[in-house]
């Protein structure tokens, strides 16, 4: 198990710490690894893609307070000898409507290589709901990449970050 270290420096809550220290404590790291994913030759992967994220109270004005984050798409092949082809990675809002294809035309993925696509922090058009849905291809059975978004947002006083993972929801 892992020492825990929290920087007294930094202004947490008592409730904070603690809650810091059980998510720490609560999972040992192997039971976070995945099991091995049987081969294939192609998936499409839904990734939640949250870059508008809600919080604070309903005010007088019925709305919530928003946060907008950039996010850092990855996909990343994990074969160790077979190169894989994203060949479309279309982008939803929350209501379902296509935003654009940020994988216009195929992209080669070599082994143990990664193919970024990124949202801007500015880009409000996906809202809470804005997915992905990632195709890739590859020419003989590969261990399927890992595929996942890095939700974040920067600044002086408060840093948000996360990971969303993506999840096959269909193959060729």
């Amino acid at each position: 198990m892992s020492a825990i270290r929290i920087d007294s420096s930094f202004p947490l809550t008592a409730a904070a710490r603690l809650l810091a220290v059980m998510l720490a404590t609560a999972v040992p790291a192997t039971a976070i690894a995945e099991g091995n994913q049987p081969a294939s030759r192609g998936q499409t992967v839904y990734v939640p893609i949250y870059s508008e994220v809600r919080h604070g109270n309903v005010g007088s004005s019925g709305r919530t307070d928003n946060t907008l984050l950039s996010v850092l798409v990855s996909v990343r092949n994990t074969d160790p000898s077979t190169p894989i082809r994203v060949v479309a990675a279309p982008y939803y809002n929350g209501d379902g409507v296509l935003i654009r294809n940020s994988v216009p035309t195929p992209k080669v993925v070599p082994p143990f290589g990664t193919l970024e696509l990124f949202v801007e922090h500015r880009e409000n058009t996906g809202g809470s709901g804005a997915n992905y849905a990632i195709r890739w291809e590859a020419a003989a059975p590969v261990s399927p990449p890992i595929i996942e978004a890095l939700h974040s947002k920067f600044q002086a006083g408060y840093s948000v970050a996360f990971i969303s993972r993506g999840r096959a929801i269909s193959e060729p």
